[in-house]
C-alpha cells in the first residue's frame, strides 16, 4: 500500500501525462462505448427482474422500488432519469411471469455478463497482460464479478430504504439534507467497494493482492462523480440534444452517462497500471507480478 501510494516514485504530473498517454494508445474510449452498449442492454431487463423481485416482498418492496427511482433522479441527468421512471411505471404495470420472466432474465443476464467480459478484456488491456486463464476459470470470473456487483447495488438500495424508514420513524419526517448526504455516501462507498472488486478480480494478474483504495479507484472515483455533475449541468443548462436526436435525446443521455462511468474505471485500471510498472522499474527491472505482457502497440482513429 506504501509503494502504491507514493505513486511508485512518479509526480502527480507525470502519472497523469503517462496515464493519458496509455488510456489513448490502449483504446480506453473506444473499449467504454462496447462496455455501454451492453450495460444498456442490461438495464432495462434488470429493472423488470427487480420489479419482479420486489413483488415478492410486499413489506419493503414498495419502498425499495421509491429509494430506487430517488436515487436515480439524484444521479442521472432528470430527462434520463425520467426515463428510467417512466420504463418503471410501464414495466410495474405489465410485471410478466413464466416464460417471459424467463426471457427477460436470460437477456439480462447475456448483456451484463458481456459487459463484464468487456470489463475484463479493457482491464487486461491496461495492465498489460493477455488472457491466459482457462475457459471455466474465465467464465466463473466474469459471472462472479457479475453477481457480486449486482448484489452489492442491491444491498446498498435495501440499506438506503432501511435507514430513510427508520428515520422516518424516529424523527417523524426524515430530514432530506441528511438523507441525500447519505445517499452520496452509500453511493460512493460502493463504487469503492466495486473498483477493489473489479480491480483485484478481473485482469489477469499473478499474485494480485487485495486493496481496498488504490490511487486508481480514487481517480475513477472523482472522474465519475465530476463526469456525473458535468453531464448534468450541460444537459440542463446548455443543451438537451433534443433538436438533434428528437425524443432519442433521453436514451442519449443515458448512453453517454453510462460510456463516462465505463471510461472512469478503465482509466483508474490504467493509472494503477502506470503506477505499479513505475515501482517495479525503480525496485527491480528485470522483475514484474504481470503474467504474458502485452507488447505495447500505437492505436491510431
Amino acid at each position: 500500500m506504501a509503494r502504491i501510494w507514493t505513486l511508485g516514485g512518479l509526480s502527480v504530473p507525470e502519472l497523469l501525462r503517462r496515464t493519458w498517454i496509455e488510456s489513448w494508445t490502449d483504446a480506453v474510449y473506444g473499449q467504454a462505448g462496447r462496455m455501454a452498449f451492453y450495460h444498456f442492454l442490461a438495464i432495462f431487463p434488470s429493472l423488470l427482474i427487480f420489479l419482479a423481485f420486489t413483488e415478492t416482498m410486499p413489506s419493503i418492496g414498495p419502498g425499495v422500488k421509491s429509494t430506487a427511482a430517488g436515487l436515480i433522479q439524484e444521479i442521472l441527468p432528470s430527462q434520463a432519469a425520467g426515463l428510467v421512471q417512466q420504463m418503471l411505471t410501464e414495466l410495474q404495470r405489465h410485471t410478466p411471469a413464466g416464460f417471459a420472466l424467463i426471457s427477460a432474465c436470460g437477456g439480462a443476464l447475456w448483456a451484463a455478463l458481456n459487459g463484464t467480459w468487456a470489463l475484463v478484456f479493457g482491464l487486461n488491456t491496461a495492465y498489460e497482460v493477455e488472457e491466459s486463464r482457462g475457459w471455466w476459470k474465465l467464465g466463473t470470473t466474469i459471472a462472479g464479478l457479475t453477481l457480486v456487483l449486482t448484489v452489492a447495488a442491491s444491498l446498498a438500495l435495501i440499506f438506503l430504504f432501511s435507514a430513510a424508514h427508520i428515520g422516518g420513524q424516529v424523527f417523524r419526517q426524515p430530514a432530506s439534507a441528511i438523507l441525500r448526504a447519505l445517499e452520496w455516501l452509500v453511493v460512493l462507498a460502493t463504487l469503492m467497494f466495486s473498483f477493489a472488486v473489479v480491480y483485484r478480480f478481473a485482469p489477469n494478474l499473478r499474485d494480485a493482492e487485495w486493496k481496498w483504495s488504490t490511487p486508481g479507484s480514487t481517480c475513477a472515483l472523482l472522474l465519475w462523480v465530476a463526469s456525473t455533475i458535468g453531464l448534468r449541468f450541460y444537459f440542463e443548462h446548455i443543451s438537451n440534444y433534443y433538436q438533434t436526436y428528437g425524443h432519442l435525446n433521453t436514451v442519449v443521455m443515458l448512453l453517454l452517462w453510462l460510456y463516462f462511468t465505463n471510461a472512469a474505471i478503465l482509466i483508474g485500471g490504467e493509472m494503477n497500471s502506470e503506477i505499479e510498472k513505475a515501482a517495479a522499474a525503480s525496485t527491480s527491472p528485470q522483475k514484474s507480478d504481470r503474467t504474458d505482457e502485452l507488447p505495447r502497440r500505437r492505436v491510431s482513429f
